[in-house]
Formats: C-alpha cells, structure tokens, sequence
C-alpha cells in the first residue's frame, strides 16, 4: 500500500505542467513579451478566461505589445462571455441577486473592511461547494437482512435516509502541483421516523482532509489522495470507528467515468471494530454514466470472499428544475452504515436530491 501512494505522488510530480499561475509569475515578473505568448496559448488550448482577461489588459496598455484598442476589447469580450456562459446556469445566482438588493438596501459604513464583512453575512461568500451527493428519501424500504437491535426501540422496515456532503477549497496549487486542497464532511443518517417513537437508528460521520490532482492522459484525468476519520459517535460496546488514508483515480471513456479508489486502514488504540476490512475490503470502484439529463452512478466493493456491496443510484431533474433531482438508490450487500457493516441488508429507497 506505501508503494502505491508513492507510485501516485510520482505521477502527480511527473504530470506538473505548465498553467495560469506559471504565466502569471512571468507577468507579475515583467516578463511581459514571454506572459502575452503564455497567455495567448492558455486561450487557445484551454478557453482560459482569466487568460483572456490579462491579454485584454495587456493589449489596452501595451504591456509587451502595441496599445491595439481593438484586440483588447476582443479579448475582453470572450473572458466575459465565458464567465456568463459557466455563471448563467448556476442555480443560485438568482438568489444571489436578491441577496445583492439586500446588500444595497442596508445603511453601509464607509470603512471598506466594515463593509466586505456585511457582505459576506448577507450574502454568504464562502467557498462552500456540495462533495457528495447531498439527497433526503423518505421511503427507505429494506426487504432483506436485519438492521442490529437500538437498545428497547421498535426497529421498522421502512425508515427515512439522508445524507448531508459538503467541501471547502481552502487552496489551490500548493509546490506547484496544480492541486486543489480541501476539507470535507459528510453525514449519511437513517431515521426511524416511522416507529411509534420516531428516533436515528443510526448517523455516520466522515471528515476528511483531500488533495485532487489533475492528469493529461488520454484517459486518465485524475487523482485524489485522502486522510479520513468515519465513526458512528457512539462510544461503547456500540462504537464504530476506523481511520484510513485513501487515494483516487478517475478515468473517462467516451461518456463513461470511473473512479477507483483504494484505502488502507490506520492502526486504532481500541479497536471496535476489528473486522471492517473483511467486510469492507480495500477499495471499490465506481461507474459514472451521464447521458443527456440522466444520471447513474454503480459501485462495486468486494472482499472476493463473499462479503460485497453493490449500490445503485439514479437522478433526473425533477419538473424540469436546476437544482432539485429525483433520487433513487438501491442497496446490496455488506457495509450500508458502521453499525451494521457486518450485516447484510437489501433495501431500496426514492426521494430528490439537491447535488449529484
């Protein structure tokens, strides 16, 4: 498993290429003749629009060029084009246009650092972005296997599952690697909202520090590696925690992605759950399929003893909506939640979700 992660971080080393921030530096460094060439170059093999942006400011004050109104209004035009076009279907802007009016309707102290802070409270500028898929199902049906015993509660067979993913990118291209870092959580829950006495049968929790990486082959488009912690907060005989380091990488085939993914657990002072690997094995791999607005996702997580888990799911926009899916999964095998890694259930569950 260490040769792995060192055979990954070669890779990522090897592929470090030429980018933004590397022309860039020329450009802060008033190299401005060999950042106009770069520039131009990120433009026209990568539809660079930050790219654009400088080489529009460059040709309007002639920074390793002729002052040329007319290409600096060319390249204007595309850098803010392209910004439209990413922004235009992004399903909160309308509501960060109301959040603007809020901002302008307030009385505003004069002091800049005053008022970038009562903007960022009006209108939440935080580099939150969805990690996982982020889905509420209130028909959780499981037609196979036992859920483990909560304590004297009613356990039923149809329960309400939902889960909760977020990341926050807090840097970008560390030792020039070209690499996003980021700080993930995700809480997957199942509620008993059914029992006489409605209760959470059972919450996982999952931080998880990552680094993703991109790659330039064919194929191969990129690599992930993570440090994780996932527990179920109980403490106790009831206690189910392990923490792994995982690495990632995805790949694309026409419309297909796959990722692969491989862990190796940490060795805990108490373990209380000595046999997760055997049921969870060292990896799965997972099948992206995007079809128009279709979207199916499979993973396949074996032991090759007989302990597997197969997990299904399916979102289409619902009534035509940006932002809100219906979802629906399925569940075979080992491995659904902590407290019931050992258990094999079969279940099925719809509902919407509001990320993919």
């Amino acid at each position: 498993m260490k040769h792995f992660f060192l055979f990954l971080f070669a890779v990522t080393l090897l592929l470090a290429s030429s980018s933004y921030e590397d022309v860039y530096a020329l450009y802060k460094a008033k190299k401005y003749k060999q950042a106009l060439q770069g520039f131009k170059q990120l433009v026209k093999e990568k539809n660079d629009y930050d790219a654009a942006y400088i080489l529009g400011y460059m040709y309007e004050h002639g920074e390793g060029c002729r002052v040329d109104k007319q290409k600096a209004a060319a390249y204007y035009k595309l850098s803010s084009h392209g910004y439209y076009f990413l922004r235009k279907d992004d399903p909160s802007r309308d509501a960060k246009k109301e959040q603007k009016e809020i901002f302008n309707s307030l009385d505003i102290d004069e002091n800049d650092e005053t008022k970038y802070t009562i903007k960022q409270y009006t209108q939440s500028l935080y580099n939150i972005k969805a990690h996982g898929a982020n889905y509420f199902l209130p028909v959780s049906y499981k037609y196979g296997g036992t859920y483990s015993p909560v304590g004297a509660h009613d356990l039923k067979s149809t329960e309400i599952e939902f889960q909760v993913s977020i990341k926050y990118d807090f840097a970008t291209n560390l030792l020039g690697m070209h690499g996003i870092y980021a700080f993930a959580y995700t809480q997957k829950s199942f509620w008993q909202a059914y029992a006489e006495s409605a209760y959470f049968r059972e919450s996982n929790y999952n931080p998880e520090f990552m680094a993703t990486f991109p790659l330039k082959y064919k194929h191969l488009k990129g690599l992930r590696v993570s440090l994780a912690h996932q527990s179920n907060g109980r403490g106790g005989a009831d206690e189910r925690s392990w923490n792994y380091i995982a690495g990632s990488i995805y790949y694309q085939t026409g419309l297909l992605f796959t990722e692969l993914r491989v862990w190796s657990r940490f060795k805990d002072k108490i373990d209380y759950n000595p046999e997760l690997i055997r049921y969870m094995g060292h990896g799965h791999i997972r099948f992206i399929f995007p079809y128009k607005k279709h979207l199916a996702k499979l993973l396949l997580r074996s032991n090759f003893d007989g302990k597997n888990g197969i997990e299904f799911s399916y979102s289409y926009p619902f009534f035509g909506s940006k932002d809100l899916f219906f979802y629906l999964k399925t569940f075979n095998g080992y491995g659904e939640s902590l407290i019931d890694y050992d258990n094999k259930i079969e279940k099925v569950a719809f509902g919407f979700s509001i990320s993919r």
